[in-house]
C-alpha cells in the first residue's frame, strides 16, 4: 500500500511538472520551435494594424488599433500617438546584438518567464509575432528577448537584442499601463470656436472675469456681470489664444479617493469654463498642490504649496497633475485686462 501511494505521488508531481513546462513553453496550443528564432524585426511596419501590450508587473495592459491612419484604443478612444510610434520604430530597427551563452539559456528563460513585457504584433488583422522583452544585460547595451512566431512556435533560446546607438532596457519602450496612453489635452480650441470664457477665483471673487466673443470678432469683458468698456483688447485676444493647446502632465498616482474628496470640499484656486460655438461646456477646477514633505524656498521659508505643479479636476471629474508653466497662462484676473483709469 505504501509503495502504491509513493507511485501515485511521483506520478502526480511528474504530471504537474509536465503541465507547468507545457504552459510555460507552449502557451496553450503553440509549440516550441525546433530552432532558435531571432527574426524579431518587421521592416514594413505599415502592415501592422494592431498591438497588444501587457506585462508581468500587474498592469492592466492595452490593445491599440490603427484606424484611418491614426492609432486608437480598443474602445476607439484617443491615445498618445508618440507611444505607438516609439514601438513601431523599435519593431522596424531592432537588431540582434548576440546570442545568450549556452550555460545561461536556462536561467535567462526562467527570468523572462517570470518578468517580461509582452508585445503581440498583428499584421493585416492576424497575429504574426510575439515578443517577450526581459531585463537588460549587465552593461545595459542589450536586452534579453524571446520570440514566438505564429505557425512556427516559440523560440527555445533567447537573444540579446538592441537598437543601434541606444543605451538601456528596450522594455521601457513598450508601455502597458493604459492610463499613460490617454490623450492629455484639457483645452484645445481654434480661437474662432470659443463663444465665452468664464474665470472664477473663489477666494478673491472681486477678480472674476468673463470674456464673450461677438460675431464681428470683437469681445465683451465682464467683471461679476458688470460689463467693462476700458480694457486692453490685445490682452484679451492673446489670452484666448492660450486655449489652443493646454495639456496636463500626467494622471493622479498619489491621491486616494479620501484625499480627493477632502480636496474637493475646499475652494478651488481657480475655476475655468469654456463654452464653444456648439454650446458645449468644458470646465476645470484647479487646486494648489500641497507638499507632502518639508520644502524650503530660496529665502529659507517653509513652503506649503508646490511651486511647479497644481491639481486639475477635469470636466469628467478625473484628477490630473498640471504644470504652472502650462496652466499659468490661464491663471489671470480682471486686473490683467483693465487699463488704468
Amino acid at each position: 500500500m505504501k509503495n502504491i501511494k509513493t507511485i501515485i505521488i511521483i506520478l502526480a508531481v511528474a504530471g504537474l511538472g509536465y503541465l507547468a513546462y507545457t504552459l510555460a513553453n507552449s502557451e496553450g496550443s503553440s509549440r516550441l520551435s525546433s530552432e532558435a528564432l531571432s527574426d524579431f524585426a518587421i521592416s514594413d511596419t505599415s502592415t501592422i494594424d494592431k498591438l497588444v501590450i501587457s506585462d508581468t508587473e500587474g498592469s492592466e495592459g492595452i490593445t491599440v488599433l490603427k484606424e484611418g491612419g491614426k492609432w486608437v484604443s480598443e474602445a476607439g478612444d484617443c491615445i498618445q500617438q508618440h507611444l505607438v510610434q516609439t514601438m513601431l520604430e523599435t519593431i522596424k530597427y531592432i537588431k540582434v546584438k548576440g546570442p545568450v551563452s549556452e550555460n545561461a539559456i536556462e536561467n535567462i528563460n526562467k527570468t523572462i518567464a517570470a518578468h517580461h513585457t509582452k508585445l503581440e504584433i498583428f499584421q493585416h488583422g492576424k497575429l504574426t509575432k510575439t515578443w517577450y522583452v526581459g531585463d537588460p544585460t549587465k552593461d545595459q547595451y542589450g536586452t534579453h528577448m524571446l520570440l514566438k512566431v505564429e505557425g512556427v512556435g516559440k523560440s527555445p533560446e533567447p537573444f540579446i537584442m538592441h537598437l543601434p546607438n541606444m543605451y538601456g532596457n528596450l522594455s521601457t519602450r513598450f508601455v502597458a499601463d493604459p492610463l499613460l496612453y490617454k490623450c492629455t489635452e484639457v483645452f484645445q480650441y481654434d480661437p474662432l470656436e470659443i463663444a465665452s470664457i468664464n474665470v472664477e477665483l473663489p477666494d478673491s471673487s472681486d477678480q472674476n472675469f468673463k470674456i464673450v466673443a461677438q460675431d464681428d470678432n470683437t469681445f465683451k469683458l465682464f467683471s461679476n456681470e458688470v460689463e467693462l468698456t476700458n480694457f486692453d483688447t490685445a490682452k484679451v485676444r492673446n489670452y484666448i489664444l492660450n486655449f489652443r493647446k493646454i495639456h496636463f502632465e500626467h494622471y493622479n498616482y498619489e491621491l486616494t479617493e479620501a484625499h480627493i474628496d477632502s480636496m474637493k470640499s475646499e475652494n478651488p484656486f481657480y475655476k475655468i469654463e469654456v463654452l464653444n460655438d456648439k454650446n458645449e461646456l468644458n470646465r476645470v477646477d484647479i487646486y494648489k498642490r500641497k507638499y507632502q514633505i518639508e520644502k524650503y524656498g530660496l529665502d529659507g521659508e517653509l513652503l506649503e504649496f508646490d511651486q511647479d505643479r497644481v491639481w486639475v479636476v477635469l470636466n469628467d471629474g478625473t484628477v490630473v497633475v498640471g504644470q504652472y508653466f502650462v496652466f499659468g497662462h490661464l491663471l489671470q484676473n480682471i486686473q490683467h485686462f483693465t487699463k488704468p483709469s
